[in-house]
């Protein structure tokens, strides 16, 4: 019962930001999403064009995260990166913490975005490794895997698409599980652009 209000909350939140499909929920598994993905193809980008795209993530952030959040305020995404700051030729896979606050209350949300073929983990090996709490297909034919780690109150969401990138997006706020699946499954977060 709780997952099916939590992906209520989760195709109120795509819809908020037009994304919106056929999502539905599974508790058993990701439904015939293969993974890896088969011919994938790895992409490969300049410093110039990371950062030109992280921009628009960016300003992606800045844009839906107070329809997504309702009522967020003051949305600050913080410098792009990977586990060195800033940004490099060939990097496959990028970070940010965005901050903002709602009805007063601090909150951050870590995302990281996965060229395709990068993370290779499948769903079913995330939830071997990490305590998953649910599964919904999205609404192009990937899936959205959640897990939690309740020492640390993360609670996070985890976008497996066809093309082989994995998004996913993190919190330490409760009840988020809504709004991290509407970020991660946001095809605006993309290396394939």
């Amino acid at each position: 019962m709780r997952m099916r209000k939590v992906m209520a909350a989760a195709l109120t939140g795509l819809a908020l930001i037009g994304l919106a499909g056929t999502a539905s929920a599974s508790a058993s598994g990701s439904g015939d999403l293969v993974w890896p993905p088969k011919d994938v193809t790895p992409v490969h980008k300049t410093k110039a064009e990371l950062e030109k795209q992280t921009a628009g993530f960016s300003a992606r952030q800045q844009q839906t995260f107070p329809k997504v959040f309702r009522g967020a305020q003051d949305v600050s995404p913080g410098n792009w990166g990977g586990e060195a700051e800033g940004l490099f030729d060939d990097m496959q896979y990028v970070t940010n913490w965005t901050g903002f606050t709602v009805d007063g209350q601090s909150n951050t949300v870590f995302m990281q975005v996965n060229a395709p073929g990068f993370f290779q983990e499948s769903p079913r090996q995330l939830c071997e490794r990490d305590k998953c709490t649910g599964r919904a297909s999205d609404h192009r034919g990937g899936v959205t895997v959640f897990t939690k780690n309740d020492q640390h109150g993360i609670t996070i969401a985890w976008n497996f698409r066809r093309n082989g990138e994995v998004v996913w997006a993190q919190s330490w706020t409760p009840g988020t599980e809504a709004q991290l699946a509407a970020v991660a499954s946001d095809r605006a977060y993309t290396f394939t652009r």
